[in-house]
């Protein structure tokens, strides 16, 4: 079985990799452009592309897979399969339709639900327990194509968009390449979505970082979890940008407004959130330092109770 993989950052290379090592012969990598990092603007081949060159997979990078050129060059080369993880663009029918068995999309949940950019982090910021993967046909509309297998995944209360993005990783790897290994000589049977259930999510953009002080407890630890480690959130005191990067839900309630400081005891900080909700802070990063436990914090800030955070 040939197979042409579509995909780009570190949890698509980690399928890519599981591929190999199942000796599967992949027959090309689509992957975006290299990008500038850095304060040297220094180009960066995306993992995928790492992986590929590693293994002497012929790479395709495109400004747009939508254009001529593009899809001209992927579809001269032939190939039995698509399996798509993460590309980070809609591909064009042209290409999705031409291996005679199908594309094979890795999507982070169980859909109908969160079709979108942002399956992973919009289950932990709605607060929910159980999330999953779909292993589905890539259809023109995003994310709508007939569903080949689901499982479910637990989201522990210490899960952040890290750590459950890699348990929807490794268990919808295993899935596919199972499937995969099965041989098949034409499609693999699969099922409608219920439309009608569709629920959306949408890229998560910088402007998201902000805590929401106007929410309870919960909604902002949530808020911290599905954004870090990659999109850290972050409030404002005196002036400087601190990053949270872990928190926890106190039960107590503080009879003040949301959106000051409230020392617990004098080693503990917590943040007034919205109905006098309490979020403890575990580790923050103060602009310009490095990540700290919140006794640094304390000791370097002096923070009090009823000192107006934004």
């Amino acid at each position: 079985m040939k197979i042409g993989f579509f995909g780009t950052p570190a949890h698509s290379a980690y399928l890519l990799q599981e591929l190999l090592a199942a000796n599967f012969e992949i027959s090309f990598v689509v992957t975006n452009v290299d990008k500038p990092v850095g304060r040297k603007k220094t180009l960066q081949a995306p993992p995928v592309k790492q992986i590929a060159l590693q293994a002497n997979i012929p790479v395709l990078q495109f400004p747009s897979i939508k254009s001529a050129e593009a899809i001209a060059a992927i579809l001269a080369i032939p190939c039995d399969i698509h399996v798509i993880f993460a590309y980070g663009a809609i591909i064009p029918s042209k290409i999705f339709s031409n291996p005679p068995l199908g594309a094979i999309n890795l999507h982070g949940s169980l859909l109908p639900e969160y079709r979108g950019a942002s399956p992973v982090q919009s289950a932990i910021l709605a607060g929910r327990e159980i999330t999953g993967y779909t292993l589905q046909y890539i259809a023109k509309k995003m994310d709508a194509g007939d569903i080949i297998a689901q499982e479910e995944i637990t989201i522990n209360p210490t899960d952040d968009f890290a750590s459950l993005l890699e348990k929807i990783t490794r268990a919808g790897s295993q899935k596919l390449i199972e499937l995969l290994q099965s041989k098949p000589q034409e499609k693999f049977a699969s099922t409608v979505q219920e439309h009608d259930k569709a629920t959306f999510c949408h890229k998560i953009t910088s402007a998201e970082r902000k805590l929401d002080l106007g929410k309870t407890n919960w909604q902002v630890h949530n808020q911290i979890r599905a954004l870090n480690p990659y999109q850290v959130p972050f409030f404002y005191y005196k002036g400087k940008r601190i990053n949270v990067h872990k928190s926890i839900p106190l039960e107590e309630r503080f009879a003040q407004g949301s959106g000051s400081f409230y020392k617990v005891t004098k080693k503990t900080l917590a943040i007034v959130c919205s109905d006098n909700t309490l979020l403890s802070l575990l580790e923050v990063q103060p602009e310009n330092k490095k990540k700290m436990p919140i006794q640094d914090f304390i000791n370097g800030f002096k923070p009090e109770t009823g000192d107006k955070i934004e």
